[in-house]
């Protein structure tokens, strides 16, 4: 019979239900093994850390006046979606002022360079003197400026128009609103608080000296409510901490696999990998004084054993103890199981 290593209780549960099922009387139970071997691990310390998103801003307001709406805590926008308004009632009554003046520069622009022309030509069959000329000449330029500085006080008023509404500058939820309807907003004050949940990440900091066994790209375990999850690194900040001999790396989360703010356990390589006896994590069996496996032997009998643990690489654990490579252990069933019962051993798969 071929053993393979068992990676999930899950899996393992919904497979193995039926020779799980209940026993008859004086029958051996029924109990998946699979086989200690050796395997490449680092030893590991875990880091305390929190779980962030790449993006989380404070969004304020370009332009001042009274607030009109703000989006609802808790609502999804997509990028470039509104997430509040400012009444913009005074913003247009400005831009129509300033289209309308820079309309009427540029009328006065149009008469003024023909004046311009006819002044030249008429100083050019000596019908004028020169001041006269140049007197319509600088008219004519000093309306072109006029002119440019309407033009941008226009675009101005359309800018800030068109930024009375406060956009989404990425996907996200609306955390928090940090200014409420009716309120008056002053440029630059914070509106809302919107975070990319899609976008997480844990933040923590290592010793400068373990930085080495990491590089960008790297997965690595993260313990978060009690739960595995794998996290990729994708940057270690080459700028530690004079004070605590820290720098901080960034792991990549899966979509939906933490919420923003969750502590999280980081399992950081501190030593080069090498080679070790693994188990699956659920052969161990945890007591007040001490934590067992039950190895079955040849003849189906369960030998329980003491082990001590150590470096840990997603569901496998290093154990030190009578074990060896080869080793059928239980990873299911054990819970119950005395020393020498005969079992039923059933592959995990």
């Amino acid at each position: 019979m071929k053993w393979s290593i068992f990676f999930g209780t899950a899996a393992m549960a919904a497979l193995l239900a039926p020779a799980f099922a209940q026993q008859a009387p004086g029958q051996a139970p029924s109990v998946a093994v699979t086989m200690a071997k050796m395997v490449r691990m680092a030893p590991n310390m875990a880091l305390p850390g929190t779980v962030v998103s790449r993006n989380d801003s404070h969004l304020a307001s370009e332009v001042e006046g009274r607030v009109a709406w703000v989006a609802e805590v808790g609502t999804a926008v997509k990028q470039g979606d509104v997430v509040a308004k400012i009444d913009s009632d005074v913003i247009g009554l400005q831009l129509a002022s300033d289209k309308a003046n820079s309309a009427r520069l540029a009328a006065q622009l149009s008469y003024d360079r023909g004046q311009a022309e006819r002044m030249q030509k008429l100083f050019g069959m000596n019908a004028i003197a020169k001041s006269t000329r140049d007197q319509a000449v600088s008219t004519r330029d000093m309306d072109a400026a006029a002119l440019a500085q309407a033009q941008a006080a226009q675009k101005r008023s359309q800018y800030q128009f068109e930024h009375s509404q406060i956009r989404a500058p990425f996907p996200g939820r609306v955390v928090q609103r940090l200014i409420n309807a009716g309120e008056y907003a002053a440029a630059g004050k914070d509106i809302v608080r919107l975070v990319e949940t899609d976008a997480i990440e844990v933040s923590t900091q290592i010793p400068i000296d373990s930085s080495h066994f990491l590089h960008e790209g790297q997965t690595e375990i993260v313990m978060i409510q009690n739960k595995p999850v794998t996290g990729t690194v994708r940057a270690v900040v080459p700028v530690g901490d004079i004070a605590s001999r820290t720098l901080e790396i960034r792991l990549t989360l899966p979509p939906n696999s933490a919420y923003v703010g969750d502590a999280a356990k980081v399992l950081i390589p501190s030593a080069t990998p090498r080679n070790v006896l693994a188990v699956p994590r659920d052969a161990l069996i945890l007591r007040e004084d001490n934590t067992y496996i039950f190895k079955v032997d040849k003849k189906n009998v369960a030998t329980r054993v003491a082990v001590e643990t150590g470096a840990e690489d997603g569901t496998l654990v290093e154990v030190k103890g009578m074990v060896a490579p080869g080793d059928h252990v239980i990873v299911r069933g054990g819970e119950r199981l005395e020393q020498g019962q005969k079992v039923r051993p059933v592959a995990s798969s």
